[in-house]
């Protein structure tokens, strides 16, 4: 066996006991990153401002939204793994354990084309500019004993994105491979992007992909809604480069991405987190009338799907991602999240098929 399959054992195994064992670990790899690193913590503590968290390491876990019954957890790890790692956990003492699963709503083609229609009566009144509507697509036979071999595939199938698994007894296991940064800082400089849009890419390379009115609207709200952001927070020295087509697996986005080469403090990064989710590319805008419509409009909780994820450095530096191309895992069954943006001139049928695209991105690697 090579030394690169021995390492791979070694990770799997080590995934799929924390997972039996219902222990609440978080296992990532950053994009472009060949490493996952893994962290288990005994009992997760919860938090409500990014602020709470001001000198510690570990990983955070944000829902959607934060005003509901769904907390944001952290893991503070007591004990830390890397598949470049050869250190050892003795799992032998702890049994095995089942969590119960809760319910979630799937729904059907002609539940999502009314919610849409409901929404396109508010967009088309001019009560707001866009919305994000979401579903969930159930799939049945496959669930946590399979896990770990999903996960290991999808950071093959998708090295530039950011792969993670997620499990927390009472709250969940989740896994995604998100194409969307969040927040990115060193200290030194800070990074975001405006991701929206959404083309299945086919036969065609990224290159010759042409975008209509309706999809480069869709684009122009969030980086809009980010250019003030920072306009507000006095950031004005920062670079621009966008929009510009992105692959994510099987469809393509328009991407804007903005670097400041500012000196932030954590108080003034947790703040600008805070103001930043959800953004317009998960929720819509205006932001709270977009919130209140997908309060309204949608029959299941979003939980974590478009929350945000990633770990952070008690130095102050974080690279956090946006919770998308995400499942939640059951246990004999996934429950996968996507969603699209609705504006004035949004096509159902077409809405329909985008999130049908999106699905896909983890269907071909499930399957």
């Amino acid at each position: 066996m090579s030394q690169l399959e021995d390492k791979e054992k070694s990770t799997q195994y080590f995934l799929e006991q924390c997972i039996k064992k219902r222990l609440s670990f978080y296992a990532y790899s950053l994009p472009g990153d060949q490493e996952i690193k893994i962290g288990i913590q005994t009992s997760p503590s919860k938090f409500t401002n990014l602020l709470d968290l001001k000198g510690k390491e570990g990983f955070l876990f944000a829902p959607f939204d934060i005003d509901t019954e769904q907390a944001s957890y952290f893991i503070d790890p007591e004990f830390e793994f890397s598949s470049n790692s050869t250190e050892f956990f003795d799992f032998s003492g702890l049994p095995d354990q089942i969590d119960e699963d809760s319910e979630v709503y799937e729904s059907s083609k002609e539940d999502y084309l009314e919610q849409i229609n409901e929404m396109l009566a508010d967009l088309k009144s001019k009560k707001l500019d866009k919305v994000i509507l979401s579903r969930v697509h159930v799939l049945n036979g496959k669930g946590r004993k399979d896990a770990t071999s999903i996960f290991l595939r999808l950071k093959e199938t998708y090295p530039n994105a950011f792969v993670s698994m997620v499990d927390i007894p009472g709250v969940g296991l989740w896994i995604g491979a998100s194409p969307e940064k969040f927040l990115n800082s060193d200290g030194k400089t800070i990074e975001t992007v405006a991701l929206a849009g959404t083309q299945q890419l086919g036969d065609r390379a990224v290159q010759s992909v042409e975008w209509e009115k309706k999809e480069i609207e869709e684009q122009a709200y969030v980086s809009k809604y980010i250019e003030e952001l920072l306009s507000n927070y006095q950031i004005d020295d920062y670079q621009k480069q966008g929009p510009f087509t992105v692959q994510a697996g099987n469809v393509v986005h328009l991407k804007t991405t903005y670097k400041a080469n500012t000196a932030l403090s954590f108080d003034q990064i947790s703040s600008f987190a805070q103001a930043l989710h959800p953004t317009p590319a998960v929720c819509g805008l205006p932001k709270n009338k977009a919130m209140d419509l997908i309060r309204k409009v949608e029959k299941h909780k979003r939980e974590y799907y478009a929350g945000f994820l990633g770990p952070i450095h008690a130095d102050g530096g974080l690279a956090l991602f946006v919770n998308l191309r995400s499942m939640k895992v059951l246990q004999e069954s996934m429950a996968l999240f996507v969603g699209g943006g609705i504006t004035a001139d949004s096509d159902p049928e077409k809405e329909w098929m985008e999130t049908c695209f999106k699905a896909q991105t983890l269907l071909k690697v499930i399957k």
